[in-house]
Parts: structure tokens; C-alpha cells; sequence
């Protein structure tokens, strides 16, 4: 038998994860997009602490420089970068995000942000000094189309932020004592890190930094958040399953529910694109 790829083993992960997921699924509803009920979470921080993704990533720009964020959320990056470049591209599929982008450009008065409603593979934008993909690549799949747009189309940096762990880990006790099964993992840093290996890319590994299970919101926002992630429709066994472990799993702080759980890992994946590579 051919062993598994690296590319191929990413690829089988995300499907796996996702195949579980319907298995388990107890809500009648699946929403068109996907990130309509999450959308309101991935706003830029209004901490005014330094974010270290944001650090790494200005620092490889000058104030002339365009760059492209693929799948941009909320702002996260596009809005703070914004300030420290002429122009961000901002690719985003998901209406609900844009939506959240829109505001958040227009509260923050930022004028520099242009928005591009598309996925990546469709998307007609670049060339650009900096591509990059912050926490996006768990559920992409193929990942070698994806990877190779984001080394043609940047010029001087292209760029992965990723976890050492899957972003869903903080509620994978909940998973377990909801389903009765471990969850399966999404593809994290390891696993891109032998996918661009296979691609003939080595890039610059840079520890990020902990990041700190986030808070699941009110009591009443925490069970609403964790029914939608669980995929547990109210009033099920499975629901009364998690209603069950609720306390047992958090812990209160500032009327604020958190996952009991530890920090994970973000780490920066950053390479010269091949085109320059070549260059003599």
C-alpha cells in the first residue's frame, strides 16, 4: 500500500472531523454560512495589550507596502494592520464576517481596508509584498491549491499563523461527555508544517505565544455557544447531556462562563514565495 501523503493526510483530517460532526448532529438546522452565529466574536480586540500576530506580521511590511489577508474574519488583523501599511486586501467568504469587518472599518474610521467577497481559490487579487492566512487553514481542504495561491501570489512574505492544537480544544471535554467519543482533531501546526515540506517549503518557525482559552460569554451565552458548537438542538439527550457537565467545565469569572482547559500555542509559519526564491 502507498503510504498517505503529507497533503493527502491534512486533506483525510479535515474531512474525518467534519464526517463526525454530521454523525453526531442533533440540531435540524444548518446554516448557509456557517459563521453567522459566530461572527460577532472575531471583532478586533478592544485590548490594548500588544498582539504578537499582529507584531510579527508588521514587521515585515513598510508603510508603502499592500498586503492580503486571507479570510479576514471580523478585522482581526486587516484593522490593526491597516494603520501600518497603504493598502489590506481583505478576503473574506463569509457574509456574516464582512458584515462584521464593514462596522468595525467604519466605527474604527479605517479607509485603507478593501474588502474582497470571495474564498481564495476564486479570489482575483495580488500580487502583494505579504500574503497571509491567520487561522484559517484547520477545515481547508484541499490545502495544496491553497498553499501554492498563497506562494504565487506573494511577493516578499507569505505567511500561516496556526495553533500547535486545534482552536476547538477547549471544548473537546465537552465533546466527550456530550458524545461519548473523543473529538477528532483538525490539522494544526505539525501537520501544515510536513504539508509545505511536501511542497519542496521550509518556512521560518516563530513561537507566538500562549493563547488562553477565551470566554464562552454569559451563562445563557455559554450553553447557546456551546449547543451550536456541540451540535446538541435544545431539549435533546444530548443537550440535557451538557446542561449536565456545564458547571463542571467552567469556571465563573466576571459573570463570564471560561472552558477549564489549558493554553494552547500560536505559532508564525512565514517563507520567501518560490518565484523569489528562484531569482538569481
Amino acid at each position: 500500500m502507498t503510504p498517505e501523503s503529507a497533503l493527502a493526510h491534512h486533506d483525510r483530517m479535515v474531512r474525518e472531523e467534519m464526517e463526525q460532526a454530521e454523525r453526531v448532529r442533533s440540531t435540524a438546522d444548518r446554516p448557509a454560512d456557517f459563521w453567522q452565529a459566530l461572527a460577532r466574536r472575531f471583532r478586533p480586540s478592544a485590548d490594548v495589550r500588544p498582539d504578537p500576530a499582529v507584531d510579527a506580521l508588521a514587521a515585515l511590511i513598510g508603510p508603502d507596502d499592500q498586503v492580503i489577508d486571507v479570510g479576514a474574519g471580523g478585522g482581526r488583523h486587516a484593522v490593526p494592520l491597516a494603520r501600518r501599511c497603504r493598502e489590506v486586501i481583505a478576503v473574506e467568504p463569509s457574509p456574516a464576517m464582512r458584515a462584521v469587518l464593514a462596522e468595525e472599518l467604519s466605527r474604527q474610521h479605517v479607509v485603507n481596508v478593501r474588502i474582497v467577497a470571495a474564498a481564495w481559490a476564486d479570489a482575483a487579487v495580488g500580487p502583494a509584498p505579504l500574503v497571509f492566512a491567520a487561522h484559517v487553514t484547520y477545515g481547508v481542504r484541499p490545502i495544496e491549491p491553497f498553499l501554492r495561491k498563497l506562494d504565487t501570489v506573494a511577493t516578499r512574505h507569505a505567511v500561516v499563523v496556526v495553533m500547535g492544537d486545534p482552536p476547538q480544544s477547549p471544548i473537546a471535554p465537552f465533546w466527550r461527555a456530550v458524545h461519548g467519543e473523543t473529538r477528532l482533531r483538525l490539522p494544526c501546526r505539525d501537520e501544515l508544517l510536513a504539508a509545505l515540506a511536501e511542497l519542496g517549503i521550509s518556512p521560518d518557525v516563530a513561537r507566538l505565544g500562549p493563547v488562553p482559552p477565551v470566554a464562552l460569554g454569559t451563562r445563557e451565552e455559554a450553553i447557546d455557544l456551546l449547543r451550536f458548537r456541540l451540535l446538541a438542538g435544545p431539549g435533546t439527550p444530548a443537550d440535557a447531556r451538557l446542561l449536565a457537565v456545564l458547571d463542571q467545565l467552567t469556571e465563573e469569572r466576571d459573570g463570564q462562563l471560561y472552558p477549564r482547559a489549558p493554553a494552547n500555542e500560536a505559532w508564525l509559519l512565514r517563507w520567501t514565495p518560490s518565484a523569489r526564491r528562484r531569482r538569481p
